[in-house]
Parts: structure tokens; sequence; C-alpha cells
């Protein structure tokens, strides 16, 4: 933490608010960064300097910086009135945590090992702080400090000066340095890190490989393997770049030019987070003119990346001299930017994502670059950056090493780093190390919310399962698998099967695309399968032997025949066929459950699994995502089934139970990010035998949330088996008295022809109509699911034309839809439902089940009491338990059950089958995740091989335990 210092000084005289670019209009609320750019003709008038003049030979902003001969005028005075903020203001009107920034750009021709003073001070210099700068550097570096959070205490709320003092031992003679762009502005509180240059309250340490000084000699069969295995990584990146011409025009675009004295100038290089300090939405029209000019690291080295490609392609052969040059010249300048070992850049946030073709290009370009002696600097810089990463980095096995952002942006370079140590003893060390930490990434449970993959087959990022980010991990992670195949560093066998378990239920819950439900905060943004189709590919290959299951599914997935699949893989291998089954994924607090081409998600969220995912400006209106919405998905494009966001009424996902709000209601209160959980509510699942599924959702809406009606409760199931999904709820109320209160069976959208839907016999292809339905009613919608309604209050059926917004730009949109909900009205007081979906019906179909249905339901339920939910499936012989702490049930083979657990038995003459699942994955911050004990009391005297049993009374008491909601699978013979 940095140290204010106070002196007395004489006044020195204030210049207006305008000089050097400062907006007159910034106000202690305000997000309009104050920039001093130094881009007039000649020396401003408040810069007080006996050597300092404007020079355009470098600039980070603009064309033109400050020179200060600090060697002949060893102090450099900054008169400006900054106007302060305090971290509340800042927080205020970030939206989010945020702090008061100070931040600046310095260049250094020759690194000074000795510190720089910045004294910011007021008029009076009466209470001045010290700013410590270490010059032990050469080319540009970012200086950024909290003016309230990095010093104690904070810096003076009448800051008027800057006054930059040399270190004391600079020499007469010594280079000048360059000062450009220095800002007063609001940052995110989390983004100003400590570096080599300056001290924050945020020190990220340096990775440390932990290796020994004294390393064995490595074998030739490692040598050999480690050739191999750099090779098998460039190849796996190989392929074309465009035309020469392009990369030519790309390349020019940043404007690098080679000096006569051998310096480097270019275009200014940022990262995406780095923009957030110049809170670039509120900038002057002056300033935004200049930040436009900067060009994104992302694109940059993408470029790299291109260029590393095209250098190893035979069809750029008469241009390899020009690529060499373009590929130096670009790193050289990145070293100058400051991308360098030691600089921090203020903050460097998401590294991964904007530098990782840095690392692949690097290696792809080792000889060039050492021939240039350019790669000692470009692997420090690399180890340097890769900090925030150093709990993966560092190779040493923790719970935060399964991060998904490293296996998707970083696995591959971070093996690409380890290629490029110089040294053959430490590098085949490191890769063997590497080898050794990425298995153990891949296959533990990571504790608490964690990143990593859960043994349910979930993969969590951001305290949750996510799709979005778990597909790229996938992929990367297996081509990781991939490349260190046969080799003395291949992967062990349980890492490849952690990953396979993970891959496997990401092709379970795609039809081929994730459903809405599990979308997180980029709803309707069709992410799919085929998003990690090679990855199936590379671990089916990186086993000992070839996983044939894997390779069947990639054949699936890629639409490619037996014939293909041999050439791929030297044998015969058939393409899957799509999943069918029923899986729950407690983890997500989701089942899936798959009849032919169609899947059925059911969605709900706990207090250990967040509802959605809704940020300020992405899924404002996800609200409902997770309310046990049952969302039935043919297999096919979505945007041709009815799944489309223009016109999307965001209070009706399917199968959820809401309260219809207005737009404005319904977003978020929170003004960046929300992820809610319940504080009571329980929703979860189990599975038998991967064929039947029971779920149940206990909502329970929070208590002081604003815009939300904390007297909402529901409790909603569904029993799911074959064709069929049985869907009830019960004690659906609350206090609202304005809004109505839904359950929406469907919403599809109607394209350029509708599609017919059937409403008891009657077919209905309209493209307007509104109908009224109810008990014994049924009807088939656009998508040929059918629905009966077993015991409903008033449903209403309607196509039409419908408004809504956009859930990023809040832009109005507008859409078609056939849509079915029922009407439980305003202040609902213990309402219900209970009707039957058919995945895939026809009119005959439901003519058949309704008579039957109206004779002798297939499905009733009992509730028992507070605690404990009972459903018959008649059909199956199956018998359903839902209990939310110890319950006693009349009904059925089951007496009583422990604790919160979902329960499913099926009987079979003498034998029964039982699953059952805690839905409470009671996790924990700082502990492991442990397993949950469950008693279940079955009437009877029964017998089994698969848990603990003891025989009470003429009944049978079974002890057994669900670990992170996985069901226990328990089969059982009659006591004859």
């Amino acid at each position: 933490m940095l140290q204010n210092m106070h002196k007395a000084k004489f006044k020195l005289s204030l210049l207006a608010a305008l000089t050097l670019g400062v907006a007159s209009n910034v106000s202690a609320h305000s997000l309009q960064s104050q920039i001093l750019s130094f881009e007039g003709n000649g020396l401003p008038d408040n810069v007080h300097s006996n050597d300092a003049r404007l020079t355009q030979q470098r600039a980070i902003n603009g064309e033109q910086s400050l020179l200060w001969d600090w060697g002949k005028s060893h102090e450099l005075t900054i008169e400006q009135d900054f106007v302060r903020m305090t971290d509340k203001q800042a927080s205020k009107a970030y939206g989010r945590g945020a702090t008061q920034v100070l931040s600046f750009w310095i260049y250094n021709p020759v690194a000074v090992n000795d510190i720089m003073q910045v004294l910011l001070t007021d008029a009076d210099s009466e209470q001045t702080t010290t700013l410590p700068v270490n010059m032990n550097f050469t080319g540009w570096r970012a200086v950024g400090v909290s003016l309230n959070a990095d010093f104690k205490p904070a810096v003076t709320h009448n800051l008027s000066q800057l006054i930059f003092k040399a270190p004391s031992t600079l020499a007469q003679t010594a280079e000048p340095v360059f000062i450009d762009r220095i800002m007063v502005s609001v940052d995110d509180k989390r983004y100003q890190w400590s570096d080599h240059q300056v001290t924050t309250r945020y020190d990220l340490p340096e990775i440390d490989f932990g290796m020994s000084h004294e390393l064995p000699e490595p074998t030739l069969a490692e040598l050999v393997d480690v050739e191999i295995v750099q090779q098998q990584l460039i190849d796996q990146f190989k392929g074309r770049s465009g035309s020469f011409a392009s990369l030519q025009k790309r390349f020019d675009d940043y404007k690098i030019r080679i000096a006569d004295d051998g310096s480097i100038t270019g275009r200014h290089i940022i990262m995406g987070y780095q923009k957030t300090i110049y809170q670039t939405k509120h900038l002057s029209s002056q300033d935004s003119a200049l930040v436009k000019e900067y060009r994104e690291l992302d694109d940059y080295t993408d470029l790299m990346l291109d260029l590393a490609k095209a250098f190893h392609n035979s069809a750029y052969d008469g241009y390899k001299s020009d690529i060499v040059n373009m590929y130096t010249l670009l790193t050289k300048h990145l070293l100058d930017q400051g991308y360098a070992a030691g600089s921090g850049l203020v903050t460097t946030h998401h590294w991964g994502y904007s530098t990782r073709w840095w690392y692949i290009s690097a290696l792809m370009m080792a000889k060039e670059l050492e021939q240039e002696s350019l790669l000692k600097p470009t692997y420090e810089s690399l180890l340097w950056f890769s900090r925030e990463f150093k709990s993966s980095f560092d190779m040493a096995l923790n719970e935060k090493s399964s991060n998904l952002d490293y296996f998707n942006t970083l696995s591959n370079q971070h093996l690409a780093l380890l290629l490029l140590n110089p040294d053959a003893k430490e590098r085949v060390a490191l890769v063997k190390q590497f080898s050794h930490f990425f298995s153990g990434a891949l296959s533990q449970t990571p504790s608490g919310y964690n990143d990593g993959f859960r043994p349910d087959g979930t993969a969590w990022r951001h305290y949750g399962h996510y799709a979005g980010y778990a597909f790229p991990a996938f992929k990367r992670a297996a081509q990781v698998a991939y490349i260190l195949k046969g080799t003395e560093f291949a992967l062990q066998n349980t890492a490849l099967d952690s990953l396979k378990k993970v891959m496997v239920a990401g092709w379970r819950y795609t039809n081929p695309y994730v459903p809405l439900a599990l979308t997180g905060r980029h709803p309707f943004s069709k992410l799919g399968i085929k998003h990690y189709s090679t990855g199936l590919r590379d671990l089916a290959l990186a086993y000992p032997e070839l996983d044939e299951e894997l390779a069947a599914i990639y054949l699936q997935v890629t639409k490619q025949s037996t014939e293909k699949g041999e050439q791929l893989f030297g044998k015969s291998i058939a393409p899957a066929e799509l999943p069918e089954g029923s899986w729950s994924y407690n983890g997500g607090a989701f089942v899936i459950h798959r009849h032919a081409d169609r899947m059925a998600i059911i969605k709900g969220y706990n207090k250990d699994v967040w509802s959605s995912e809704i940020y300020r400006k992405d899924n404002r209106y996800g609200r409902y995502q997770s309310h046990g919405s049952v969302h039935v998905m043919p297999f096919g494009e979505p945007d041709e089934l009815g799944y489309q966001e223009a016109g999307w009424d965001w209070n009706r996902n399917p199968g959820a139970t809401t309260i219809r709000l207005s737009l404005d209601e319904l977003e978020s209160p929170n003004k960046h990010s929300l992820m809610l959980r319940s504080e009571t509510g329980v929703s979860g699942s189990t599975s038998l035998n991967d064929k039947f599924s029971l779920f149940t959702f206990k909502h329970q809406a929070p208590q002081d949330k604003e815009k939300f009606e904390s007297s909402f409760v529901a409790e909603k199931h569904v029993f799911a088996a074959d064709n069929m999904l049985f869907l009830t709820g019960n004690g659906i109320s609350n206090l609202d008295g304005k809004n109505v209160t839904e359950t929406t069976l469907f919403q599809l959208a109607v394209g350029d022809t509708p599609r017919s839907i059937w409403v008891n016999g009657e077919e209905i292809n309209s493209n307007s109509f509104d109908l009224t339905l109810g008990k014994g009613d049924w009807l088939i919608d656009d998508n040929g699911v059918g629905y009966f309604l077993q015991n409903v209050e008033q449903v209403h059926v309607s196509r039409g034309a419908q408004t809504s917004r956009h859930n990023k730009t809040k832009k109005q949109t507008q859409g078609v839809f056939t849509k079915a909900w029922i009407d439980h009205g305003t202040a609902p007081l213990n309402a219900s439902y209970e009707y039957v979906l058919v995945m895939d019906a026809t009119p005959n179909q439901m003519l058949d089940l309704a008579k039957k249905m109206n004779r002798y339901p297939y499905f009733n339920t009992r509730k028992t009491d507070q605690n404990g939910m009972y459903i018959r499936n008649r059909i199956n012989n199956l018998y359903g338990y839902s209990s939310t702490d110890f319950t006693n049930f009349k009904f059925g083979p089951v007496r009583s059950v422990s604790t919160t657990a979902q329960l499913l038995v099926q009987l079979n003459g003498k034998k029964a089958a039982l699953s059952v699942s805690s839905p409470e994955l009671k996790l924990s911050k700082t502990q492991a995740t442990p397993v949950v004990p469950i008693e279940i009391v079955l009437k009877g005297t029964w017998q089994t091989n698969d848990s603990d049993y003891q025989h009470v009374k003429g009944n049978t008491v079974i002890t057994t335990q669900s670990f992170f909601g996985q069901a226990a699978n328990i089969q059982l013979s009659k006591v004859e």
C-alpha cells in the first residue's frame, strides 16, 4: 500500500478546466474520463519544466507525447484541477464496484535502476501523496493506481498538481523519457494490478514451476517424444491464412515503423478489459476519436497466428522472408508497447482470450524469433502475463486448477510455452509435470463452486454449469489429450474418462443445440454440439485404444458415414444413433429426457444452482429461465422450429410458472449482474436406469429483492417416462394482486408458412385465433407435441403478433407466435394443474389417450404434507416420491425418506429397482463437497447387494448415500 506524504510548498497558479482537453462538465457523479493529451502546437502553459517539449517521435494517444529531459531538469510539474470522486460515488456511477484511478503512460529508452517519484497534491502542496515508480524498464509502461484504495489516507480531494521527480541518482546525460495520456477516470475496482513498476493493493504473484535445481537427465525416449509433442501441437494449428496481400494489408494497418536509431513505433495496442478505465461510451468527442485509433490485441495476435500458419504452408514459399519480417516486427512492437515481462499495463484481465494465438504462433516461429534474439523476451513475457492463471500454470494441482477458461484459451498455450523453454532438461521436466497436472485438473472434483468437471457430467464456470464456457473447454482439452497421446507424456486414463463423461453429457443435452434453459446469459445463441465436434474425434483417438463410443458420436454429430469412419479411425465404426433415455444433472438442477429425435429439458434452481445469469446488457429478461421450465426440442435448427428471439415473450418460458410482468419490471434490479439462488427452495431429480426421471421444483421467491414478489411460492413436479411427461403443480400462491400468474405450455414462432395445430380432433391452420380449453381437452402444437389437460384451470391457446425487446439492446422486436398457457389469475391461492405432455403426438394418438385418461388416468398424485409428494405412473408401474425433509408416505412401497430426496421405485413381481438422489449438493466455499446419507423405509422385507439394509418390524430399512446429486441405483428382491 502506498503512503501519503504531507509537505508544505509554495502556492502554484492553476489553469482553467479545459486545459489539455479535460472537459469542464465532469462532475463527481460522471463517468467521463479526465484526459490530458499532448496534441497542441506548443508546450501547454500548465506544464512546467526547464527542459520539456512536445514531440512526434512516439506517442500512445494521438500523434504527440511530452518529452521530458529528466537528466537536465529533475522536476516536471503539471497543474490541473481534477474532479475527485469517492469510491462510493464511482461505484454508483458505474453500477458495480468501482474506484477512481490515476493512470499515465511513460516510455523509457534506457532502464534506470532507481525510483521516479510522482507527487499528487493540492494547489498549496499541503496535502501530498507520493507515488513511487520503478524505472527499471525499457519501452512503454502504463502506471495505474486507485486514488482512494491504494493510498492510506486517500489522495486529496483537491487534486491540482502532478509533480514528476527524477531519480536522485540519474545522470545528467540520461536519455529523455516520454509521457502520454495522463488520465483520472473510473475503473472497475478489481483491475489495478501490481507489477515491477508500481505496487497496488493487488499483488498477482509470478508463476513458480517449483522445479528442482538438480533435474534428472532426460532419457532418449523423452527427448524424442518432446519433439513429437511439439510437432503435433504445431500440426494442430497449420492451415491457410488468406492471401498474402490480405496479410500485408492487415499488417500495414498497425503502422509499424523502424527509425534510423532502431526504435520502433506503431499504433497503440489495447486489450478489451483495458478499455474499462477509459469508460469509452462517456468520452468527449475529441478523446473518443483518439481512442478509436487504438487497435485490439486479439486482432493483433490473430494476425500473428495467420502469419505463422502461412510460414508453415508451402503455398507461401515465395513470401517467407516478408512473413518473417512482419512477424518479428509485430513481436518487437508488442514488447515495446509494454507487453513485456514485469509490465502490468494496469490490468490484463481475461488475458487468454486476447493472446491465445501469441503463444501458438511463437512456438511455430521459435527458430525465427531466436535468430532475431526475440525468443527469450517472448518466453519471459508470456510466462509473466500467464500469472492471471497461476493456479494452473504453476502446475501444482489445487481447487482452482480446473478453470474452464484456462482449458479453453490457455491449455494448449501453456504447453506451447513450456516447449519454448530453451533448456532441454527443463523442457522435458516441465512437459512431464504438465501431463501429470493436466490429468489431475481434468480428473478432480473441485470443492464448492470452483470451476471444473463434476461427477454427474456438468461442467462448472461462473459458479454453476455453463455450456457456453464448457464446450470450447471440451474442444481444447481434448486437443491437448490428442497432442500428448502415444508419448511418454500421455494423459492418464482417469483424465480421459472424466473428459469423456462431460462431453457425452453435452451430446445428451443438445439436439443438436443447447436449449434456452442452458444458454446462460446468451439466449438464442445457437450454441451446439458442433462447437466441440473435433474434440470428440480427438478424445476418441487419445485413448491407448480407440474409444469407439466417442468415435461413433463424432460420426453422428458430423453426419459422416461408416466408410468415412474407417478412414478416420482405422476400423469400421457406424455413426451413433441419437441418444434415448433419461438423465439427471443435479449439478445444474435439470433433467434431460429423450425419445426418438426429441429432447425435453426440465430445469429448476435451488440453494446451490443459480436460476439464470443476467448481466446489465445480456439476458436482461431471463428471470424465468429455470422456473420449473419444460421445453421439448425436436432435432433441427431452432429458428425453423419456432425458437426465435424476435417477438419472444420473456414471461412465457415453456413449462414455467411465472408472474406476468412488464419488461421493465422483469428486468434485473441489479445494475450489473444477477445470478439468483433460492434461499429455501428445492429443485432436483433422480433417474432410474437412465430411462425414467422424477423432477421437483419447490419455489420460494427471494424475500428482499427489488422487483420480485416475495410471497410467490409454487411446487412443481415432472414425471418422465418413454414418450410422456406428466406435469403437475400445486400450492401456487402469491399476493401480487395486480399481475396474472401463468403456467406456460408452449410458445412457438410462426414461420412464413404457418403450421397447423390440433385441438380436440380439429385441425386449425389460420393466421390468428384465440381459444379457451379446460379439463379433459387436448391439443397438439406446431411442432407435433401433444398436451392432455388432465386437471387444469382455464387454458388459453392463441396465435397472433406480439412485441418484445431484444435481450441485449432492448430494441423492440416483433413476431407471430402460437402459445398456450394456464391462467391462475391474480393473487392465486393454492392454484394447481395437471397435464400430460406427449413428446411426438398424432391426432389419433391423442384421441386414444384422451379416452383412456378420462376413464382411468395413467398418472395420479397425492400430496402427503408440506414436505412430501407421491406420484404414481400406472403404465410403467413406477412410484415417485419427492421429499423436502423427513417425510412419511402412506402410498406405494415406500414408508418414509429421512431427508430431502427424490426417489423412484419400479416394481416387477418379486423384483424392484430403486433410484434415490439428494438434490441438495450442500456446497461450501471452503470445504469439500460432502456425501449426503439417505435412509429409506420400504414396506415388506427386501434384500439387495447394492446397499446396507436391515429388517425392522416387517419393513426394510435401506441406508445409502448420494454424492453431488448422483443417484444411488439399487436392485431389490423380495425375501421369501
